[in-house]
């Protein structure tokens, strides 16, 4: 009975500290928001003095000037600044027409005729590769059928009439 007695008068001594404990720092955390101590009233909160300073809210931002107004004709060169007239540039941009597999018809950027176009097949990059892939693939006896299928070539076009480049389908 002896260490029964002990362990009963620990507990009760336990008990009796635990009741006698400052109220004031519970072991758990508060309920109150931190950074604020509650005040002498129990519904109004007070700043904490100690902590880190926060600056003061200010809910009004300043806005930027407005831009200045625009005037279309701030940029312009007035007639007749520079003593003279001004020479003036044309810029003609001259595109490729797109271009198919089969012959087009297109007028001709070189001597503004209508036509339909000349064909003539060029062996390319893809040619090899097909004929290469069915060496690879136990075909190797129709390695030749890429260079005789013109869908496995480049078409370039050209005109009849003058016999200018006109452009490339690359197939």
């Amino acid at each position: 009975m002896g260490q029964k007695g002990d362990r009963v008068r620990e507990a009760v001594s336990e008990r009796k500290s635990f009741e006698n404990m400052d109220n004031k720092n519970p072991p758990y955390p508060s309920s109150q928001a931190p950074g604020f101590v509650a005040g002498p009233n129990t519904h109004q909160f007070q700043p904490q003095p100690a902590g880190y300073p926060h600056p003061p809210v200010n809910h009004s931002y300043p806005h930027p000037p407005p831009p200045p107004p625009y005037d279309a004709n701030a940029n312009m060169i007035p007639p007749g600044g520079h003593g003279g007239q001004q020479p003036t540039y044309v810029h003609t941009i001259v595109t490729a027409p797109q271009v198919g597999p089969d012959p087009a018809s297109i007028s001709c950027p070189s001597c503004q005729k209508h036509v339909i176009t000349k064909l003539d097949y060029e062996t390319s990059t893809k040619t090899h590769i097909m004929a290469g892939l069915l060496c690879l693939f136990i075909c190797w006896p129709c390695f030749w059928i890429p260079y005789v299928v013109d869908t496995c070539k480049n078409a370039n076009h050209y005109c009849p009439n003058c016999g200018a480049y006109i452009g490339t389908y690359r197939g």
